[in-house]
Order: structure tokens, then sequence, then C-alpha cells
């Protein structure tokens, strides 16, 4: 155990040498302090009286409370989805490809872990830096604005570990594509294509009508089940946040088992080069 902490805690202090982790700290703090400074908000017998944001009084505001802080936090649950899951990727693409290096592995491949942990480890490390992003900003959005409505919306916590699931989801494959090909970019392109081709494999119902051979929409189906269905992971953050029933959790489970098997081939693969 002590050696998986440690390659863990190497992988942490590697992404802040790389400047990685601060640039995603930044941003959100940056956010954070926006929500803090910028955001004046005055809730009296649970409607909002009077809002503003950097001085400026908004006019012809009617609505309760509890609709504006889950508009808020819906709105940031989807940003931080999209966007933070986009700077994630970008931020421990080359993790893996970097300790592939020659040199770099040779020096960890002497020490007594086995392979398996080490790439644990790595695994590890960096869901624990993309971890504390998330619940950074999550976890410092919530607190300002329950304390300046005095609506406390705890779902909102809740789309945090759906959003650091489905990185964790998508890292499995980044690894994969890590140990395999060792190359940052292709990591890097490889889990913008699964992101981006996900809804329309989700709606690939509706794109049957344009293919003229049932082959093709063989191979649609096959694409919809061996990949991570990261756009109805990103329905169930929304639905979270907004109290709304989840209609099924079956994308979650799926996607955590195809993360689980990519990450099985990373290490199969793992164990078998020879460096």
């Amino acid at each position: 155990m002590n050696e998986l902490w440690a390659v863990c805690y190497y992988t942490f202090r590697e992404s802040l040498a790389r400047k990685t982790f601060i640039g995603f700290f930044i941003v959100s703090s940056i956010v954070l302090a926006i929500m803090l400074l910028a955001l004046n908000v005055d809730a009296v017998d649970g409607a909002i009286a009077s809002l503003s944001l950097f001085g400026k009084e908004a006019e012809g505001i009617d609505v309760t409370v509890e609709k504006f802080v889950i508009g808020i936090e819906s709105v940031l649950a989807g940003a931080l989805f999209t966007g933070g899951l986009f700077f994630s990727i970008f931020a421990t693409a080359s993790l893996v490809p970097n300790m592939l290096e020659k040199g770099n592995i040779d020096w960890l491949l002497a020490k007594p872990i086995s392979r398996e942990k080490l790439l644990f480890g790595r695994f590890l490390g960096a869901l624990t830096i993309v971890t504390f992003n998330v619940f950074y900003l999550i976890g410092g959005a919530w607190l300002i604005l329950s304390l300046k409505t005095g609506m406390w919306h705890w779902p909102f916590l809740l789309s945090g570990v759906m959003i650091t699931a489905t990185f964790a989801v998508l890292y499995g494959f980044m690894v994969f594509l890590g140990v395999t090909l060792q190359n940052s970019a292709v990591t890097i392109m490889g889990a913008y294509l699964i992101t981006f081709f996900s809804p329309f494999l989700f709606k690939r119902n509706e794109i049957y009508a344009l293919l003229s051979q049932k082959i093709y929409q063989m191979m649609l189906d096959g694409l919809y089940y061996i990949t991570p269905r990261t756009f109805e992971l990103g329905k169930m953050v929304t639905e979270t946040v907004m109290g709304q029933k989840v209609a099924s959790w079956i994308p979650l489970w799926h996607s955590l088992a195809i993360g689980l098997f990519f990450f099985g081939l990373a290490v199969y693969s793992f164990k078998r080069k020879n460096f």
C-alpha cells in the first residue's frame, strides 16, 4: 500500500511541477472569487429581493430562491462537466506516456513495486488531481451560494461525484492509449473523440434512416456499446442538480464497466511490454 501511495504522491508532485494542476486551480479560484465578491443576493421570505453582479443591479427579477440557486448550480455543473472534463483530459493525458519514456521507466521499474501497482498508482494520482479541483470548485460554489441565499441545495455536491466518475471512466481509456501508443496527442484526441461522438451514438436511431446498409447500423450499435456514454452521464448530472428523478442508472454502470475493461487491458499490455 505504501508503494501505491508513493506513486500517487509522485504523480501529484509531477503535475504540480508541470503547472497543469496550478492552472486548473487558478481558473477555479477566479470563478469562486467572482461569485464571492461580485455576486450580491438579498433573499426575503424565499424570494430574491435584489440581485447585483459587479455592482450593477438586475431589474425585473421575480424568482424564488430555490429556482435561482438551482439555476446557477445547473449552469455551473454543466460548464464543469464539459469545460472541466476538457481541461482535465488535457492536463493528465501526458502522465502515462511521460512515465514510459526511456530513463523514467527504467528508474521506476528498478524500484521494488509491481507494474500493476505502478500503473494503478499513476491512475490514482491523476484521479486525485482532478477530484481535488472538481470538489474545490463545486464545494466552494455550493458554500458561497448557500451562505448568500440561505438555501443549502445538497444534490449539487453529488454532481461532483458524477463528474469525477466520468473522468475516471475516460481516464481508464486514456491509460490504455497511453500504454499501447505512448503518445500524449493521440491520447487526448481519443478521449475528445469519445466525448464528441457520444451524443450522435446516443441518437443513433435517428441516423439509421440515413444509412443505406444494415452493416452501418450494426457498426453504430457496436461503437455505442464499447464506448463510455458520456452524453448520458452529462444528462444525469443535470437531472441530479435539478432534483429530478434519474431516468436510468444503466449509462453509469455501463461506462464504469467500460472504463474498468480498458484499464484492465492497459495493465495487461503494460505487464507484457519490454523496456
